[in-house]
């Protein structure tokens, strides 16, 4: 119950709000066959390290989906301000082009 109530605050929901989530992701696991219930009660028990090269293509797909829902921390957000100042790579547009930052140019006769 403190999990759920942790993590119902954490995400904005309410408590059985956070509960039907975890219902849902459970049953969409048990229900597809690519992710495999077997898998992830072995990761839940801490017996089976999930590495991205191991999972499937669509459980690699869906990953990589769910990592741009999360929202960047600070650390992250200040690695790309970086990039971004340096003229350099910071994500991809629509088309999946790389977008690249506008370098800052030294002012003051520097």
């Amino acid at each position: 119950m403190d999990a759920l109530r942790d993590a119902a605050r954490v995400n904005s929901r309410s408590i059985s709000g956070q509960a039907e989530h975890w219902i849902r992701i459970g049953r969409a696991i048990e229900r597809d066959p690519t992710i495999g219930y077997s898998k992830v009660d072995l990761a839940l028990r801490g017996l089976e390290p999930l590495a991205l090269d191991t999972l499937g293509d669509a459980e690699q797909d869906a990953f990589i989906e769910r990592m741009g829902d999360a929202p960047a921390t600070a650390v992250e957000q200040d690695f790309w301000r970086k990039r971004q100042r340096k003229g350099l790579g910071v994500g991809l547009d629509d088309d999946g082009n790389l977008e690249f930052g506008k370098a800052v140019r030294p002012t003051g006769g520097q």
